[in-house]
């Protein structure tokens, strides 16, 4: 069971400060890969949750075509690289895409990788596409957490995406939701109701992220009634 939201909530903030303490890309060994992360993207260093989702797709998407939005620092498109698929990733941060590109060479993977505000920049169709989209609606969590990462008012993001992806999914296409237990769980459901799509969660898991606290993490598949 995940802690509760306020000692999450403090315990992540401070993640967050030791993370931005970093002035340049750094190496790091996380799970398979030796990855660069560049020091305005999530961090796996620091946040478990990247190497779960990484570590838990590749069972779900079974070496089809993959779209990743919001590569970061690439570690989750490396496990699906690895696994078979053809990857494609987009971010709107161009450093992000950068690193991943470096990331994918040093590693010996293939993929394609370029700069995208969600579905701008985006062609094709593909069989699954993942997104760990920034679940926090609430205005009022610390500072610290108000960012593009990790803040989405009102899920404004997270509508344009549902309601947009159908034109990048092949015919029998899926999304998949990279989200957490503290998200606002019965308003994404609306979102998907209301653009047609079923939903299932299909994998959930847990990370402890130091000093006794636990987050819980859900893959969501969300399809076309």
């Amino acid at each position: 069971m995940a802690s509760p939201r306020n000692e999450w909530e403090k315990r992540i903030s401070e993640l967050i400060v030791e993370s931005k303490k970093h002035e340049t890309a750094y190496l790091e060994r996380i799970g398979s890969f030796a990855v660069y992360i560049h020091p305005t993207v999530y961090s796996p260093k620091y946040f478990p949750e990247t190497l779960w989702y990484g570590e838990s797709l590749p069972s779900i998407v079974q070496g089809k075509s993959f779209l990743e939005v919001g590569v970061g620092s690439g570690l989750v498109s490396l496990h699906l690289a690895a696994s078979g698929s053809t990857v494609v990733g987009v971010d709107i941060n161009p450093y992000a895409v950068e690193t991943t590109r470096m990331n994918f060479k040093a590693n010996s993977q293939a993929g394609s990788f370029f700069v995208s505000d969600i579905f701008g920049n985006v062609s094709g169709t593909f069989d699954f596409i993942f997104w760990n989209h920034p679940w926090q609606i609430d205005a009022s969590i610390p500072q610290e957490l108000k960012s593009e990462k990790t803040f989405d008012e009102d899920y404004r993001l997270l509508k344009r995406f549902i309601a947009q992806a159908k034109n990048y999914l092949t015919e029998d296409g899926s999304i998949l939701l990279g989200t957490s237990s503290y998200a606002d769980l019965e308003a994404m459901v609306a979102i998907y109701a209301a653009n047609g799509y079923a939903h299932e969660i299909v994998r959930q898991g847990q990370r402890s992220i130091g000093k006794g606290v636990i987050e819980e993490y859900y893959i969501v598949q969300v399809r076309q009634c």
